[in-house]
């Protein structure tokens, strides 16, 4: 086949976020393996202006470039700016490859910026969203009028859960165009440990990854590990990520006197996860809105029970057999459910085999029937 693709997306590894975005990474990287891939990245200009010596333009199907706009301000205009920077900045580049397709990962601005650039180049145009990006720019009314025109103008929108695709639906896209995919997970990569760390050596820890930001219950989290620590639980609670909240939280865990039991383990790389992960207990995302996080299938690829919020796709990818979904949000419920989930026999096993029908073979396979229709 020799259909070319370029993909639009501000949700890609970094070199000053090599661990940004990974899912992203994993499927194009395997999407590649069937289609000739470009990657475009835009990134805000003060980002770009304060990292712009960590690029090196070593790889000509990867091309980071910069957006300009202002911050915060006229938000309806975002797309607009950056289809403006894209051209600018990367019009010889994209004229170059000529390609006859565009996908664009992530609905505003960059779905928008995208679908007006497929129509320049007249190249078909694929649209993937996330969760995030349309709970959040879907509830307001000038976004979401862009984004609901750009999707309709899709060959097909990527909904990585059918909770998604029922909220693109609802903002006005016609449901034949929207597929869902549920993302997959590194089966050989993310697997059961056939030994756990000696408990007498390593004590037992509840795993938290992710962005350290409100949105993803941090500090409802650590306030229901504070509940379980005064219940004599003999069980540490570790976070793996970077993020604005992380001074706050430590602060926090110094006041509530936690720190002995309540680690801090900063970035992790993507390939080091499975260590932590087949070695947690359970692991523990209750976040204020997803779409279907990857660290779940990740865990369960590793055996490992999940406690989650019920919100987004989740409920879709977690049941009875592999984990644990909040019922009340907040320290209480989640103290609740991870007591529930420590307390009960789970087989490494079947959460495993569950795990195994979320592969990215599959996920690809899927996208390239979309691509291909």
């Amino acid at each position: 086949m020799n259909d070319k693709i370029v993909i639009i997306t501000n949700l890609y590894p970094l070199p000053w976020q090599p661990t940004r975005a990974t899912f992203n990474y994993q499927q194009f990287s395997k999407l590649s393996e069937r289609l000739d891939v470009y990657l475009l990245i835009p990134v805000a200009f003060p980002d770009w202006l304060k990292h712009r010596k960590k690029i090196i333009a070593d790889d000509s199907r990867v091309l980071i470039v910069p957006y300009i706009y202002i911050p915060k301000i006229g938000r309806r205009f975002y797309a607009l700016l950056m289809y403006w920077s894209l051209l600018i900045m990367a019009g010889h580049w994209l004229r170059e490859i000529s390609p006859n397709k565009i996908l664009a990962s992530w609905a505003y601005p960059d779905g928008v910026a995208a679908q007006k650039i497929a129509k320049k180049l007249n190249a078909d145009f694929y649209l993937k969203v996330h969760g995030t990006d349309i709970n959040y720019h879907g509830s307001c009314t000038p976004r979401a009028k862009q984004i609901t025109r750009m999707a309709n103008n899709a060959k097909g929108v990527l909904c990585v859960s059918a909770d998604l695709a029922e909220k693109m639906s609802a903002i006005g896209v016609n449901p034949n165009l929207n597929k869902v995919i549920y993302n997959g997970v590194n089966l050989e990569k993310f697997k059961p440990k056939e030994e756990k760390d000696d408990d007498q050596k390593h004590p037992p820890f509840i795993l938290f990854i992710g962005n350290l930001i409100k949105e993803k219950g941090v500090f409802e989290l650590l306030d229901a590990y504070e509940i379980l620590h005064k219940i004599n639980r003999d069980i540490e609670l570790h976070f793996i990520g970077g993020g604005p909240k992380l001074a706050e939280l430590k602060r926090i865990v110094s006041d509530k006197d936690l720190s002995v039991t309540v680690k801090f383990l900063g970035l992790v790389a993507h390939d080091k996860l499975p260590e932590y992960l087949s070695n947690a207990k359970i692991l523990v995302l209750p976040s204020y809105r997803e779409g279907v996080p990857n660290v779940i299938l990740e865990a369960m690829a590793c055996g490992v029970p999940v406690v989650a919020s019920k919100v987004g796709g989740i409920p879709e990818v977690v049941n009875e057999d592999t984990g644990v979904l909040v019922q009340s949000f907040n320290a209480d419920g989640i103290a609740e459910a991870m007591i529930k989930a420590l307390d009960s026999s789970w087989s490494a096993n079947n959460i495993r085999a569950y795990a195994e029908k979320f592969s990215w073979d599959d996920n690809v396979k899927q996208l390239m029937n979309m691509l291909d229709g």
